[in-house]
């Protein structure tokens, strides 16, 4: 009879180098990356001691920190209570320092009177964030909501007027003032707010907790609870709240996890 020691070490033996890929997972996994995997009927999925949602036909969903330790593990279960351990490295992103001067000082140091605003702002947004529909959106393939130039990078430490501020949350996509944005996935908007830092802003859910976020626009043209389909224009890119031109902050988020939305575009179609 085996100890339970022995035990053990086959199950982790299991998850070594040249096992199998039972999660339909890439290889190596990315800090700060959103993955859809897929299991067989009846297995069950645990990311560290969470346990993962999952589709009738086995699809689940889930994002990894922007700082990301070297190895993630996964423990399935199968429908007889078998239980065996997949492990996945994780791919380490450099994250460069940003400086943004010329913000008004305000948007950096709000006065006292604005604090109550923006934590108010923030509850908002936390609570669109916990939206956990059925929905499966987050299995298509995502678009670019805007065309332009990249002019800030998820992850970037920021330094705004000469004051350290906490890492970027998204991606910068600068353009024209007006140009139309487009709903990068089908989903169901759960926020439209004018918030303090990030002006007009719009939250879609594409379900199991995946969001994502459209901030300083200049008009929106969807309401919360609204349906929209992936391509529809939902808004136009704009500069309201804390921006020095016309650009669309982009964010894609599992449950209250920041991730990188720009793991999962494509290189930028040419103008015509």
């Amino acid at each position: 009879m085996r100890s339970i020691t022995g035990i053990f070490f086959l199950l982790v033996m299991t998850c070594s180098a040249g096992a199998e890929n039972l999660l339909g997972l890439p290889d190596i996994l990315t800090q700060g990356g959103l993955y859809v995997g897929k299991v067989g009927p009846g297995t069950t999925v645990w990311f560290g001691d969470r346990r993962l949602k999952l589709t009738p036909d086995g699809h689940f969903v889930f994002g990894l920190k922007a700082h990301q330790g070297a190895m993630v593990k996964f423990r399935l279960v199968d429908k007889g209570g078998k239980s065996q351990l997949q492990r996945f490295m994780v791919r380490k992103q450099q994250y460069d320092v940003q400086r943004i001067d010329g913000l008004p000082q305000k948007m950096v140091t709000p006065p006292k009177k604005i604090l109550a605003r923006i934590a108010a702002d923030a509850s908002r947004v936390r609570r669109a964030r916990t939206t956990d529909s059925p929905r499966q959106d987050f299995r298509e393939t995502f678009i670019w909501p805007v065309r332009g130039r990249i002019s800030g990078n998820f992850g970037n430490y920021r330094i705004l007027n000469g004051t350290p501020k906490s890492p970027h949350g998204g991606m910068d996509i600068a353009a024209p003032k007006g140009t139309i944005i487009v709903a990068p996935l089908s989903g169901v908007v759960t926020m439209v707010s004018d918030l303090y830092y990030t002006g007009n802003t719009v939250i879609i859910d594409h379900g199991f907790g995946v969001s994502t976020v459209f901030a300083h626009m200049d008009r929106v043209l969807v309401k919360a609870g609204q349906r929209v389909r992936q391509g529809q224009k939902i808004g136009t890119v704009g500069m309201t709240g804390r921006a020095t031109g016309p650009h669309l902050h982009f964010g894609l988020n599992w449950y209250q996890e920041r991730l990188n939305p720009a793991l999962l575009l494509g290189k930028q179609e040419k103008k015509q």
